[in-house]
């Protein structure tokens, strides 16, 4: 297997964690609108040495376009996640719609980036999506909320999807991963920055949108190794693998996120592994190996 395909795997293995640590982080008192803003501006202060001292790192007016728009859709996807948990759609639910990633992925990298959509990647779609279903196990849930929730989950979905591809594109333009993911980070911290206010006058909980700087030192290392391990380089493996993984594969292999996260809360938060939680992550697994062989 290509190095890059190993990079894109890397890339869904490590980002499992986000889900683990941000469970961690909310025992620790730490508010949903800080786990998003404060690791952000970690990987902005350890990524901005690099970016300034290095010309190679150093952008163009077209590329500017492009890293705005990766920014907004990045906020969207984190908006779009909240607005459908403070709108009462179930966390399953809100999961479930995000992980349908793969499917807006490979059509929109058919119809945009001209993709070939082969039978293996069809079958490999299908094959994940029902792994996800498993590890999700919809049928507990007793209620799956309103229209407009379900509606927000969705657009998360599809932002993230957008976020696949545009990461992807960069990869294949050759932009320096450092460069993605410090100009794209500004855009994206600039745009959740804008949407703070309205957060705040709609959303009463201080659960999701109290904030402040003033943490114990402790909580300052724990999110400084969340953002190295967890952001910093996942997001340079997925920017350097897809220069050579298609768009379409990369968007399956990136589900490989939530068996690593039923692992990880497994083994250090005592959730159980449950039947369906094990099939929904070998169902991912074949999946992976589909698209992997097929490019082998």
């Amino acid at each position: 297997m290509e190095k890059e395909y190993w990079f894109v795997v890397l890339t869904g293995i490590l980002s499992g964690g986000i889900v683990f640590g941000s469970k961690l982080f909310a025992d620790m008192g730490i508010s949903l609108y800080q786990m998003t803003l404060i690791p952000s501006l970690i990987g902005l202060a350890i990524t901005f040495p690099l970016f300034i001292t290095k010309k190679r790192y150093l952008l163009n007016k077209e590329m500017i376009k492009f890293f705005v728009l990766f920014g907004l859709i990045g906020s969207i996807g984190v908006l779009a996640q909240y607005t459908s948990v403070i709108l009462g759609v179930p966390v399953p639910v809100v999961v479930l719609l995000l992980y349908t990633q793969p499917l807006w992925t490979i059509l929109y990298s058919g119809i945009f980036l001209k993709e070939k959509i082969t039978k293996i990647k069809i079958i490999a779609i299908i094959t994940v999506l029902l792994g996800v279903i498993l590890i999700v196990n919809p049928l507990k849930i007793k209620t799956i909320g309103n229209l407009p929730g379900i509606i927000a989950a969705l657009l998360g979905g599809l932002a993230l999807s957008g976020w696949v591809i545009l990461g992807s594109i960069s990869g294949k333009k050759e932009y320096k991963p450092i460069t993605t993911f410090f100009v794209g980070g500004v855009f994206a911290t600039l745009f959740t920055l804008i949407y703070y206010p309205l957060f705040r006058y709609l959303i009463k909980d201080p659960s999701l949108t109290s904030f402040s700087f003033n943490l114990p030192v402790k909580i300052w290392i724990y999110m400084l190794i969340y953002q190295s391990l967890l952001r910093i380089i996942p997001h340079t493996l997925y920017y350097t693998g897809t220069r050579k993984v298609s768009t379409s594969d990369a968007g399956v292999i990136l589900l490989l996120e939530p068996v690593s996260a039923a692992i990880l809360s497994s083994l250090f938060l005592g959730d159980r592994l449950t039947v369906s939680v094990i099939i929904g992550g070998i169902l991912i697994l074949i999946a992976n190996y589909l698209v992997i062989k097929e490019k082998g």
